[in-house]
């Protein structure tokens, strides 16, 4: 066995080991998935709902679930697959782990196909793995939180570029590679949005030597092949969801009220993060710097990087236009009095930071060579000692959290990770006592967005700020009348949380505001407290 295949099963095998450490770490810090990031609680309540529909009859929000668009996705497909344990929350938990480990190999393998030095290639595969926060709530990388759908897609992606730089050259090729993007639709809408049309202009500008009318067909086609899975899974999608005319204004609220922190300010939130990425932290002048040089030195860099190189404009360009594309339908519906379609597709831009890290590795390539294999193996072993003992992303902490756990390890541990393990412990102890307590047919209102209430300890809930997605798809006036209220009654007092509980259907208070006791015993009787949670009942 050569000695870099024993780098590349080395790499695997350690890959492997953050993976299971992390996912150790993670389950002792969120006992029965609760305390987990907002979007996985979205979908681990959708599952138990289906397994235990009988815990649910008086929950108002339970029966919309059925048209909930992103579910099923890969996510829960995983978790209904591997079912490693009898909880459908917990196994979305085992189920992201294998999308982190796939993460951390499938960059390595493109490091591997595009630069060949197994330490390029880590290199690759641990930048691709780094927070980097962008607009509209999104990010870059896979370590920040408990991995969410969107984590498949940039599994996936190393994949799709790796066929995109074949086709470059082989361009019989092409539509194969942007059917394949178009399906990927069913891994994760937004991203493939905005991708498949980066290839698309990518290889409109990329004829190699044929003739317009030739390349033209090809390239259609090319739209064509994109097109129909795209078009089959938005009609399927979005089929019957579309509220009548005198609706529009009420789901218009809906979805404003819902998305209002990440879209209030649209084109100023990309603006703010373009500037941040480009004066404060240049990522993106760092990423334009290092093609321009990778492209000048092209002729000593291989055919692959030549063609990834090739690529890089027009993808840049085919994300632009996808803006402008979605600028004007934005203006369009607003004009209209319509409810725009494309506003959260503007979160595939954080694709700039990835072609970043590429064109940063490529940049590499041209000096690699040249230094001595030691200071090679250093930097990319550098790079994944900061990553692993500087990095404050939850799956890093989770990493340390159970390593030391089972290697008796005490300093590997943080502060961090052991607060998250007691507060998933007092987040345990109100839900129990929440179950002691709950009588028959009686809701719970929670101003916290605590889904834990229906996934952990199966109790109907009043409608939650988070639960406007499902209100919106289901377009059901009643209830997001009701949901609406609710909102305004939020938005105009910070403590408005308050008086929603006071006006509202359910009995039951569970909130993590305990600085708010006093004013609360005035309105309800305690029933249960510990240093993070308050459970009341209203008089």
């Amino acid at each position: 066995m050569s000695r870099t295949v024993l780098i590349d099963c080395l790499f695997v095998l350690l890959a492997g080991l953050f993976c299971v450490a992390a996912l150790h770490g993670t389950l002792a810090m969120n006992p029965r998935a609760v305390n987990i990031d907002s979007d996985l609680q979205w979908y681990a309540q959708i599952l138990e709902a289906r397994l235990h529909p009988e815990f649910f009859v008086d929950d108002p929000v339970v029966p919309l679930f059925p048209h909930e668009p992103g579910v099923p996705n890969l996510l829960t497909d995983l978790a209904g697959w591997l079912s490693p344990t009898d909880h459908a929350p917990t196994n979305l938990l085992y189920a992201g782990s294998l999308g982190i480990f796939l993460h951390f190999v499938l960059y390595y393998l493109l490091g591997r196909w595009l630069f060949g030095a197994p330490s390029l290639a880590m290199i690759l595969s641990l930048l691709m793995s780094i927070t980097v926060y962008w607009a509209y709530g999104t990010f870059w990388g896979n370590l920040h939180s408990d991995p969410v759908p969107r984590i498949f897609f940039a599994d996936l992606w190393p994949l799709l570029l790796m066929g995109a730089c074949h086709a470059v050259r082989v361009t019989r090729l092409r539509p194969l590679v942007l059917g394949l993007a178009g399906c990927a639709i069913v891994v994760h809408t937004v991203s493939t949005l905005m991708f498949g049309p980066m290839l698309l202009m990518a290889f409109l500008f990329l004829p190699q030597g044929r003739g317009w009318g030739r390349h033209m067909g090809n390239w259609l086609s090319c739209a064509v092949c994109f097109a129909l899975p795209v078009g089959i899974y938005l009609w399927w999608l979005l089929g019957g969801m579309l509220a009548t005319p005198n609706d529009e204004a009420l789901f218009g609220a809906v979805r404003a009220f819902r998305f209002e922190e990440d879209f209030q300010a649209l084109w100023p939130s990309l603006k703010g993060i373009l500037a941040q990425y480009t004066f404060a932290q240049p990522v993106l002048p760092a990423g334009l710097l290092c093609w321009w040089i990778a492209w000048k030195k092209r002729a000593f860099l291989s055919a692959r990087l030549k063609d990834l190189l090739a690529l890089m404009p027009g993808m840049v360009l085919g994300m632009a236009g996808m803006c402008v594309v979605c600028a004007l339908e934005i203006w369009l519906t607003t004009f209209l009095g319509r409810n725009n379609m494309s506003q959260e597709i503007l979160r595939g831009t954080r694709f700039l930071i990835p072609l970043s890290w590429l064109m940063v590795v490529c940049a590499l390539t041209c000096v690699w060579p040249k230094l001595p294999a030691l200071v090679r193996g250093g930097v990319a072993l550098s790079l994944a000692l900061c990553l692993c003992l500087v990095s404050e992303d939850k799956q890093v902490l989770a990493a340390r959290h159970g390593a030391a756990d089972a290697l008796g390890l005490e300093w590997l541990d943080v502060a961090a990770a052991k607060r998250m393990e007691q507060e998933g412990t007092l987040q345990m102890e109100a839900l129990a006592a929440l179950k002691r307590h709950i009588r028959p047919g009686e809701l719970v209102y929670s101003n916290n967005d605590l889904m834990a209430v229906r996934y952990a300890a199966h109790c109907a809930m009043a409608p939650l700020h988070k639960d406007g997605n499902i209100i919106y798809y289901a377009k059901q006036p009643d209830i997001a009348r009701r949901w609406v209220a609710m909102q305004r009654t939020l938005a105009a007092d910070p403590l408005g949380w308050i008086a929603v509980w006071k006006e509202g259907e359910a009995p039951l208070l569970l909130t993590r505001n305990v600085e708010a006791r006093e004013t609360l015993l005035g309105v309800g009787d305690l029933l249960f407290e510990n240093a993070q949670w308050l459970l009341l009942r209203r008089r």
